[in-house]
């Protein structure tokens, strides 16, 4: 159990911190930035699939609608994500943010939770219950500090508010899609497992189908975008080889995360992409936003940063309830 947390939390200070990776995607604009780092999502997983099980196709299409289903999820996720950046232009990231991790923490926990072969003991599901209802308490604090770093700092939200938000919610049940779409591969990450597979390459094998639905979802878009709009050319720009690397490396840390989410959530059990998806929002939200104090994003904004604190002490709070609900 200590193995799963430990590597859970390696799986949050990647989450939180990749992000870093899209502060900046000049030279390219911005579908040509996301369609390669969609072609770097597909890649970098299919790699490591087919290194750890070199039988992956023959495991994969031993139930296919399974993992057609599991597909689906993922390019429910790639439409999802370009929802989630248009909603940040029209109505901020504060609050695209917080609704987002709000939605993706219900729907990816509780559909696993009610779709599983047996429901845990009262004990464990009451703290697993109150664990996400704190973790909401805590995402909905930390959107409030958000929104008034917003007003402190004097930036206001351009767009359609009604559209930004339907945008938002939609990035939220395509977040928690994944883990739905991870978790209906479970009975073949067993099967690995049971072949002499560890848990390594049955979290490899479950993220593969899910990674590719979404990136494949992601790169027919921003191609379709780039020929509209004629923004192949950024790809030859100044800085362009630069540009690559970094992305390169951002999409590396972001597997990590879900590579290390999905090992954890297999050795913490049957529960384990309940309680670690639950954890990995709660606590990946935490790391962000250390990484938004280190680099000044909440500089000047001193009841802003109030709000911020107590909402990650709310989280905190959270993890302790989730992850007692496992013991």
């Amino acid at each position: 159990m200590f193995i799963g947390f430990s590597i859970l939390l390696l799986a949050c200070i990647c989450q939180g911190s990749f992000g870093l990776g899209y502060k900046n995607f000049k030279p390219f604009s911005w579908e040509a930035f996301w369609g390669i780092y969609c072609l770097y999502c597909l890649l970098i997983p299919l790699l490591w699939a087919l290194i750890l099980v070199p039988d992956i196709w023959i495991q994969l299409t031993d139930d296919i609608p399974l993992t057609l289903s599991a597909s689906a999820c993922g390019v429910l996720w790639g439409a999802s994500a370009i929802c989630f950046s248009k909603a940040v232009s029209m109505i901020g990231m504060s609050l695209v943010y917080g609704i987002s991790m709000g939605i993706s923490a219900i729907v990816g926990s509780l559909i696993p939770l009610f779709t599983a072969d047996e429901l845990p003991k009262s004990r464990s599901l009451i703290l697993l219950i109150v664990g996400l209802v704190i973790t909401l308490i805590g995402i909905a604090v930390i959107t409030k500090a958000g929104l008034t770093k917003d007003r402190e700092m004097g930036v206001s939200a351009d767009g359609n508010m009604k559209l930004g938000l339907l945008f938002s919610m939609i990035s939220g049940l395509g977040s928690g899609a994944m883990n739905i779409g991870f978790d209906r591969l479970s009975p073949i990450g067993r099967a690995v497992i049971e072949n002499g597979g560890n848990d390594t390459a049955a979290s490899a094998i479950q993220w593969l189908p899910v990674l590719a639905g979404g990136a494949v979802a992601g790169m027919i878009f921003c191609a379709v975008s780039m020929t509209r709009q004629k923004t192949w050319r950024t790809y030859t720009g100044n800085g362009s080889t630069r540009r690559f690397g970094i992305l390169f490396a951002t999409a590396i840390v972001w597997f990590i995360a879900l590579a290390a989410y999905g090992i954890a959530s297999i050795k913490l059990g049957e529960l384990g992409p309940v309680i670690g998806w639950i954890l990995f929002n709660a606590l990946a939200l935490i790391i962000s936003n250390l990484w938004g104090l280190k680099i000044g994003e909440w500089k000047g904004c001193a009841k802003a940063k109030r709000i911020l604190f107590c909402g990650n002490a709310i989280l905190i709070i959270s993890w302790i309830f989730t992850a007692l609900s496992n013991m």
